[in-house]
Parts: structure tokens; C-alpha cells; sequence
């Protein structure tokens, strides 16, 4: 099952003969697919479930590197869901002598409908799942969002979901601020001078209107070109929901339970025999044990309990606060223009993570914004916490606006703006 432009495909085959497509779909959620064919499932997870963070490690041992990316995850506020099942894995696309370069991921839990009828044997994640070219940014459509990802040779180095509906100037600016970000971390040496746009052939294909105004804003030439036939990597991911794990372990303990019940009943029968007991109560033990093992079949109603109470709990990690939207989101508001640059960012934090919050497990989100100005530019620093109140990226935060001081040093106007969101 892979995602594609505006519902789940299937594709049948294998990595050693190749795929095709089977069927083609337009629901969003994969609890709605039917039809799909007898045999083990393979389920590639959207970008939009998925966050990326690559790094660089300085070490080559690879023992070591599962315990570095779950840091990484840590440092970057992607913690992954308590009891979420396997939700972070990592992979290595480059090494070199006492440094190792790779992505680990943290999986958002499914929600209600995001795993289909039949549970899958594997989980991977999409981008994985398709030839990213190397030395390109790619950019193509997964269940009517766009995404857009880098690549090398049989590895995915970064992805991210887009955040408006539309490719558009606004669209390369974000995708040039992610490259940017990559840059300046290393991992990137030089900003890719080409876009592909992979098509689909349905009618939600990039249009040239929008091709134009994405190369605008991204500053690099784009062209398109139909996306290439999945194939499925090997060795597979490790991610591994907590709803599908629970599934097999409690079809696994029924089976051990069977098993048991079953030897039970032979000993049974063994003891009747040995003590020459008429064959009534023979009948009359069978039966006993018919009965306990029809009682065994009703916990597999604990699996549906066990779904109802993940329903309950929130994810801690969400791509529309990941650190980077939200230090995108606040540069937006700036009042800055080209001609002069009245606010300049001196620090910003970023909090997400669970807290009690009235006897109640509740998702706390923290931005706390420092900034400078010149004290002629005074009258912008009202202007830009007005912004931050009414634009509409940041309208769940609270915004704390504190009265600007002077810094004694530089002389310059220093404020601190906190937003705070609970949901």
C-alpha cells in the first residue's frame, strides 16, 4: 500500500521482479481500501506521519548510533509517544573515517482509519519507497498534500510536508528554508540547482502557473516528469505501531493458550482412559474443555479495548508545530521589507510536550521569542506582536508581550514575546 496523489494505491509484485500497479484509490484513510489482494502486506507510511532529522555522528561504530539518534530526536523536540510501539528508526546514507551520516525518524501514532482492515507484516516509510535522485529536490503528491524530499542512491536524507495546499512562491520559500537549514547544519554542500515535480496524470497535477511561481520562490529551475514505479527496501524499517503490535501479541498468546488448553485436554483424556471412567463422562469432559476453549476466543475483544484507549491519548510530536514551522511562522510576521531590516531575532525557544494539566494529559506548546531593535524603530515592535496575534499560523498561541527594556551594552530596544497553546 503506498500513498499516492489523492488516495492508496496497491501495487503487487516483489523488489526482486518489480511492482505494478494493481488498483488505484481516492480514499484518504486506509481503513476504507477494500479489494486488497490475499498474501502479506506491506504499508508505506505518508510524509505527513513521518519527521526526518538528519545529522552527523561523529563515530563510525554502528552499535552506537540507534542510542545517538533517539538523542537527536530528543534535542529536536520529536519524542516519540509513550507506548506508541516502535515509532523511531534510523538509516545510513553516507560514512566516512570516524563519522557516519544519517536520518532517524519519529513516527506519529496512527490515528482512528490511518491503518487498514488487515494488519500489515511490514512498515516502511514512503519516501524510502521511491528513487529520490541525488542532487535534486523532488516534489510530488500524497493524499492531496504536497511533500517534497532529497535523496541519494537507495536512501532518503530529508522529507517534510509542505504546509499550504498549493504549490506557489510561498511553497519554495519553505522549501528553500529547509535546504538553507541543511546548509548550515552541513549536511547539505550546496543548494540542488534542479526541482523535479513527479506527476501523476490526474487532474491535481502541478498546472505551469504554479511550476513558474514555485521556481520564483525557490530561486532553481523546475521541471516535471511522471513518478518512477515504487519498489519496497530491503531490509524493511523497524517501525512497528503500537495498535498492530498489540494485535500480534494477543494473537500469539491466544495461540499459546490454545496450545495449552489443547494439552490440557489430552492429559484429561489420558486420566479418564487410565481410570476406565464410562464414556460419558468422557463426552462430559470434552465438552468442559469445548467450552473453555470458546471462552478464550472472547479476549480478542482486549485488542478492541486496548485501540479505544490509544484513541485517548494525543501524539506528542505534530508536523503543524514542528520547530521549524513555527520559527517560520514567527519570521513571517516580521515587519521587516527588503530595504530595512527594523526586527532582528536575538533567541527562540520552542516547547511541545505533554503535561497534567488539570488532572488531565493535555499538549503544551511554548514559543518564546527574543528579539532587538534600534530605538528609532521603536513603534515596529507593537507592530510585529500584532502580527503574531492575528496571523493566522500562529492563531492558537496566547501571546505574553512583555514592555521592551534598552540594553545598557548595545543600546539598542531588547523585548520578549511567549506564546502559549494547550489543546
Amino acid at each position: 500500500m503506498i500513498p499516492g496523489a489523492d488516495g492508496w494505491e496497491i501495487w503487487t509484485g516483489s523488489a526482486v521482479n518489480g511492482f505494478r500497479q494493481h488498483s488505484s484509490t481516492e480514499h484518504l484513510l486506509a481503513l476504507d481500501v477494500t479489494g486488497i489482494p490475499s498474501g502479506g502486506v506491506a504499508m508505506a507510511i505518508p510524509v505527513r506521519q513521518v519527521s526526518a532529522v538528519p545529522f552527523r555522528a561523529q563515530t563510525d561504530d554502528l552499535s552506537l548510533l540507534g542510542d545517538l539518534a533517539s538523542m537527536q530526536l530528543e534535542k529536536n523536540g520529536n519524542r516519540p509517544a509513550l507506548d506508541g510501539g516502535q515509532l523511531t528508526d534510523h538509516f545510513v546514507y553516507g560514512t566516512a573515517p570516524e563519522e557516519t551520516h544519517l536520518t532517524a525518524v519519529v513516527m506519529t501514532p496512527p490515528s482512528e482509519g490511518q491503518l487498514p482492515r488487515k494488519s500489515p507484516d511490514q512498515f516502511d516509510i514512503s519516501p524510502r519507497c521511491l528513487p529520490l535522485p541525488e542532487g535534486k529536490v523532488v516534489v510530488w503528491r500524497e493524499l492531496g498534500r504536497w511533500v517534497f524530499g532529497l535523496g541519494k542512491p537507495g536512501h532518503a536524507l530529508y522529507f517534510q510536508c509542505l504546509s499550504g495546499d498549493r504549490l506557489d512562491a510561498r511553497a519554495g520559500n519553505e522549501i528553500y528554508l529547509a535546504l538553507t537549514q541543511l546548509q548550515l547544519q552541513g549536511l547539505l554542500k550546496a543548494i540542488p540547482e534542479e526541482l523535479v515535480v513527479w506527476s501523476h496524470g490526474s487532474a491535481t497535477d502541478a498546472r505551469p502557473e504554479e511550476l513558474e511561481s514555485l521556481s520564483r520562490g525557490l530561486g532553481i529551475s523546475v521541471h516535471t516528469s511522471p513518478r518512477p514505479y515504487p519498489t519496497w527496501p530491503v531490509p524493511p524499517s523497524r517501525l512497528l505501531p503500537a495498535d498492530v503490535r498489540a494485535e500480534r501479541l494477543a494473537l500469539q498468546g491466544k495461540r499459546n493458550r490454545n496450545i495449552m488448553i489443547a494439552a490440557l485436554a489430552v492429559v484429561y483424556l489420558g486420566v479418564v482412559a487410565y481410570l476406565y471412567v464410562d464414556l460419558k463422562k468422557a463426552k462430559d469432559g470434552a465438552a468442559v474443555v469445548k467450552r473453555q476453549a470458546d471462552a478464550v476466543s472472547g479476549e480478542a475483544s482486549l485488542l478492541d479495548q486496548h485501540r479505544s484507549k490509544w484513541a485517548e491519548l494525543r501524539p506528542v510530536v505534530e508536523s503543524d508545530y514542528h520547530p521549524l514551522e513555527l520559527f517560520l511562522a514567527t519570521y513571517r510576521a516580521l515587519p521587516n521589507t527588503k530595504e530595512k531590516r527594523y526586527i532582528r531575532f536575538k533567541k527562540l525557544s520552542f516547547l511541545n510536550q505533554f503535561r497534567e494539566i488539570e488532572d488531565e494529559l493535555k499538549v503544551a506548546r511554548e514559543v518564546v521569542i527574543e528579539g532587538l531593535a534600534d530605538q528609532e524603530d521603536q513603534q515596529q515592535i507593537p507592530i510585529y506582536a500584532g502580527n503574531l496575534r492575528s496571523g493566522s499560523d500562529l492563531d492558537a498561541f496566547t501571546w505574553s508581550i512583555q514592555p521592551e527594556t534598552i540594553d545598557k551594552r548595545s543600546g539598542k530596544l531588547t523585548f520578549i514575546f511567549v506564546g502559549n497553546a494547550t489543546e
